[in-house]
């Protein structure tokens, strides 16, 4: 093996992963027919690989945290109005009457842990993870996860709309909030109560739109996610030769990420005590092979870092192969599978793609088909994880 710092000669084949894409690309929401189909791909994929394949079942109940949210988006629409009302006559009263409204929508859009207990419970719907393992000779030295989500769902409100609605959400009750303390500094609400009553109705109406949206199964899923599955069946097959036997490799495609990372939360629950005696990481793959620009997402929430060790080691990986990469942050209220790896203290690094256009607009639509992905960013993509794996792989202590 070579060291880190050189280049690789891997050379994936996109239009091969395009169409890999394309045999899974049907609606395949958590518990409908396409979901079992889409799983019998994968594991095919993955005894053709020579890999160790597991089906691991689980059930849930999405049902306990829609009505959670509905209240809990109606609840702070509420306060907000309250306290844009408030604000003409009680400044304090309004200050404190608005926290309360930002500190309970910020449990859902932040992903707090504890938010994670409302899908504990079995429940009618039925899914499993699909993963392929590599075992190690002898006790591993470090275990290596690369994983994508095999499930699929649209929504009434597209992708666009959600994250502007939580955005406007967010900017709208900090706005307001900002008003308060200007207006407690100064004696005098700006703008009076026509501007509060206009910024906190903004806020209200955005949590309101938020609080009807619905999933569905008319979305492929081609973007989202039947590509960056391709890219782990690519990587499948490409990085058990490339790294050496006292790893152990994990290839894993979690169901029910589109019901809230459920998959992911039940498949680390399920196995983190094995990983207690090495280190362990992960590269996650999401929306990956959308044509534009190529970036990982090193932030969630409000200034939490996914893993900064992953984050320099893909920067230095993407320069030796004189590829383009861009970290950005994760909106608050989208999920991925990286957030419950977090929550576990598992170091997860997701790679991406797209820019603003018709094909991300797409995302979450009977619109998001295979033929929008990009087969240059899906080879570019393979191979900048493919580096970094090996690198990951090649820093970890010998025994």
């Amino acid at each position: 093996m070579t060291e880190p710092n050189s280049r690789s000669a891997y050379e994936p084949d996109g239009e091969r992963m395009r169409a890999e894409a394309a045999e899974i690309a049907f609606p395949r929401y958590p518990g409908t027919p396409g979901d079992p189909r889409a799983r019998a791909i994968l594991r095919r994929r993955f005894d053709d690989a020579g890999l160790e394949v597991g089906e691991e079942f689980f059930s849930y109940d999405i049902r306990h945290a829609f009505r959670a949210i509905r209240l809990t988006l109606t609840a702070s629409a509420a306060l907000v109005v309250a306290a844009s009302v408030l604000s003409a006559w009680s400044p304090w009263g309004a200050f404190g009457v608005l926290l309360i409204g930002i500190a309970l929508g910020g449990t859902l859009v932040l992903w707090a842990p504890g938010a994670e207990k409302l899908y504990a419970r079995p429940g009618p719907t039925r899914t499993a993870n699909v993963s392929g393992t590599r075992r190690a000779r002898g006790t591993p030295r470090l275990t290596l996860i690369v994983l994508a989500h095999h499930d699929s769902k649209s929504q009434s409100l597209t992708y666009p709309f959600r994250i502007g609605f939580t955005l406007i959400a967010l900017l709208s009750s900090f706005a307001l909030l900002l008003l308060l303390v200007v207006g407690l500094a100064l004696g005098r609400f700006p703008g009076g109560p026509v501007l509060a009553g206009v910024v906190g109705g903004l806020a209200a109406v955005a949590m309101l739109a938020l609080s009807t949206m619905t999933s569905g199964n008319e979305s492929p899923g081609g973007v989202d996610n039947a590509g960056s599955v391709a890219i782990v069946c690519e990587l499948a097959r490409s990085l058990p030769p490339a790294i050496d036997d006292d790893i152990e490799l994990i290839f894993l495609s979690p169901g029910a990420e589109e019901d809230h990372m459920v998959g992911a939360m039940r498949w680390l629950d399920e196995h983190r005590a094995n990983f207690r005696d090495r280190p362990v990481y992960a590269i996650n793959f999401d929306a990956a092979g959308a044509p534009g620009l190529l970036v990982m997402l090193e932030r969630y929430g409000f200034g939490k870092r996914f893993s900064p060790e992953l984050s320099r080691g893909a920067r230095a990986a993407a320069r030796r192969l004189g590829l383009p990469l861009r970290g950005i942050w994760l909106p608050p209220g989208v999920g991925i599978d990286a957030i419950p790896f977090d929550h576990r203290g598992v170091p997860c690094l997701t790679f991406a793609s797209g820019s603003p256009g018709p094909v991300i607009a797409a995302i979450h639509s009977a619109g998001d088909v295979a033929d929008n992905l990009d087969p240059g960013n899906l080879a570019r993509i393979a191979r900048l994880a493919h580096e970094l794996a090996r690198d990951v792989c090649l820093r970890a202590p010998a025994e």
